[in-house]
């Protein structure tokens, strides 16, 4: 019998120590990230030694001082006051990619190079800026979890800035990309066309529990612990971090996507990219890389990404031509 007691009295103090890490981790990992200083030299900042650096930090500074932009808001589904910048390119006839930032990132930042591009193919460009980032607020991020109606928010957003002849390309990276790949499994409005999702999570507990290997070490255990800080969302946000995933979303998707994805990623797993294109049904784009890290396909096969996002294009009926 007092072994018993030994053993239940050691459990429970082990099931509170995994309790109390599991909202320690959630409110270092979920709250906002406050960066020092002016917010695109901290983007500049935040690039470091990353390869590519002055392709970084010239789009960055090409993103600062673009002349025709207009900072937007729109109010979100709780109350939330969330921002953007629309970049207007005189020859969209409509035409508008909305572009998600990755987890405590810069919209500036994730597509300081690839943007230009973008807008080169006759596209308005809409950035926002997630809940709890830049200037818009929130008290904590959700992995995707809220913000993929965010995201159906500034959906319609873009419809009535452009009406009934808005034609939509949903284009993310990182928790960005899985953002974009949640809402793909909503009732979407017709006017979006296609969506690019570079280097997403399939859910929010998964990337959570592989993040948490770099901790405990051992993959096993470190999912098991994913499910304590899966509790502590479900306590703060009011949903579990499993709520969310591809697999249940993708296989909705009814518009064509192109994913991309570099081999050399240790921060969301190649492998959720290879899971979340065969998730999809319908017409599909891959674009790999032996070397690329973590949101790096661009800079490293950029001319393979061009080419298949002028395929996406021209797929979904978008070329300049058409």
């Amino acid at each position: 019998m007092t072994a018993l007691i030994i053993i239940g009295s050691i459990l429970l103090i082990l099931l509170c120590a995994l309790t109390l890490f599991g909202f320690l981790a959630f409110k270092r990992s979920f709250s906002r990230k406050i960066y020092e200083g002016e917010q695109f030299d901290a983007a500049v900042k935040k690039v470091g030694k990353r390869p590519y650096y002055k392709e970084y930090a010239k789009g960055i500074y090409w993103f600062r001082d673009f002349k025709d932009k207009e900072e937007v808001t729109i109010q979100s589904r709780d109350g939330l006051k969330l921002h953007g910048y629309y970049f207007t390119n005189p020859d969209s006839n409509g035409r508008v990619m909305i572009m998600c930032h990755g987890y405590r990132s810069f919209p500036w930042f994730d597509f300081s190079s690839s943007a230009k591009d973008c807008l080169e193919r006759g596209f308005d460009l809409l950035f926002i800026t997630e809940r709890t980032h830049c200037e818009s607020e929130g008290k904590y991020i959700s992995f995707g979890i809220k913000e993929k109606y965010d995201l159906m928010d500034w959906i319609d957003f873009v419809i009535k800035k452009q009406g009934s002849n808005a034609k939509i390309i949903l284009s993310g990276v990182s928790m960005g990309s899985s953002i974009i790949m949640f809402a793909l499994g909503e009732n979407l409005p017709h006017n979006v066309k296609g969506a690019v999702c570079d280097c997403g999570f399939d859910s929010p507990k998964s990337v959570i529990g592989f993040a948490l290997i770099k901790v405990f070490k051992f993959k096993h255990l470190a999912k098991f612990v994913s499910n304590f800080v899966s509790f502590a969302s479900f306590i703060i946000l009011g949903k579990f971090l499993g709520s969310e995933n591809t697999r249940k979303s993708l296989s909705k998707c009814k518009i064509p996507v192109m994913i991309a994805h570099g081999k050399a990623d240790d921060v969301v797993p190649y492998e959720m990219s290879v899971k979340n294109y065969n998730y999809l049904k319908g017409e599909k784009l891959f674009v790999s890389s032996e070397k690329a890290a973590h949101g790096l396909v661009y800079y490293y096969e950029r001319d393979e990404y061009l080419k298949n996002l002028d395929k996406l294009i021209e797929i979904c009926g978008l070329s300049n031509d058409n």
